[in-house]
């Protein structure tokens, strides 16, 4: 009679539940759950690490989780120059000067402000903008006094003027760097090398204009020989044309053939003065192409290894 029913729990056992309950909350909390460390040293390496892979977008979120998390870290202004690089790496220009002012303004007057100047500059300078990015590097000159600084600066002023034709100018640009930048080297020899820019076999782009009078001679003059040939052969056909309609008295044909002619031979005097352009533009690149560019954008974000402290946030 006192037995207890089949399936029936016993009180004594039910007040076993709420001590296995209080048991389970002092066991330490790694007992139940996997703890999240987040270290400076380490969030900074990977940033650095998935940038290098040409990770870009990946490597902007990790230098910002940096600097969500570690506002105090001494690396917080190159994570934040490192970050504006990577947009610079990724094309994205507008975000990348958006975070160089920004930076240009929390560190005014500060080695880091002129680095920033000096990445603004650059940023104008990736995208063929010479006169925006002479103006900055100009500012970082004329503001600065950091050797390293100032000298690389001065280095991407002697390429812009390289790239505008200034050969002159820039020779004697390039003769500015300090002896004792690791640049000196370089510039010394890209003084005596930027002069060959003066001599190189440009056409000039007025004479393939007149020589265009006969349609096809200012292609060849381009050494366009080919297109030369076409030009001539077409102008040639309808002049050909006109001419045959106004002598069999077509002078409605001949008038609309006339009119045809004479857009297609303006278009081939024009053609032959673009082609000028063209050739002296692929002569200057290609030259240029030739010179090594020694200046190293990533000056600014010196590698200050591991040591020191390393911050930790545990959750």
């Amino acid at each position: 009679m006192n037995a207890s029913p089949r399936g029936h729990i016993p009180f004594k056992s039910l007040r076993v539940i709420p001590v296995i309950l209080l048991a389970l909350l002092l066991l330490p909390g790694h007992a139940v759950c996997a703890q999240i460390t987040i270290d400076s040293d380490e969030q900074f390496r990977f940033a650095e690490q998935t940038m290098g892979k040409g990770d870009y977008p990946r490597a902007v979120v990790e230098f910002e989780r940096f600097l969500q998390f570690f506002p105090e870290d001494k690396r917080v202004p190159n994570a934040r120059l490192l970050i504006a690089r990577c947009y610079m790496k990724a094309k994205d220009y507008e975000s990348a000067r958006k975070i160089l002012n920004e930076v240009m303004k929390d560190y005014k007057g500060t080695l880091v402000g002129g680095k920033a100047l000096f990445l603004m500059g650059e940023s104008y300078y990736e995208q063929g903008l010479y006169e925006e990015a002479e103006r900055y590097f100009r500012g970082v000159v004329a503001a600065y006094s950091e050797p390293e600084l100032r000298d690389n600066a001065v280095y991407r002023i002697g390429w812009i003027q390289m790239q505008t034709g200034k050969w002159h100018e820039a020779s004697e640009t390039f003769k500015n760097v300090g002896a004792g930048s690791p640049l000196f080297s370089n510039a010394q020899d890209l003084s005596a090398k930027s002069l060959g820019g003066e001599i190189l076999p440009y056409k000039d782009p007025t004479t393939a204009g007149a020589l265009s009078v006969v349609p096809g001679l200012g292609h060849a003059y381009c050494e366009r020989y080919k297109d030369g040939l076409v030009a001539f052969l077409l102008n040639g056909l309808f002049i050909w044309a006109t001419i045959e309609a106004f002598h069999e008295d077509q002078e409605v044909l001949g008038g609309i053939l006339g009119f045809v002619e004479l857009g297609l031979y303006s278009g081939t005097i024009y053609s032959a003065v673009n082609s000028a352009h063209k050739h002296n533009r692929k002569l200057k690149n290609d030259f240029l192409q030739g010179l090594p560019d020694a200046v190293d954008v990533n000056f600014f974000a010196t590698r200050e290894g591991h040591i020191g402290l390393a911050l930790k946030f545990t959750f």
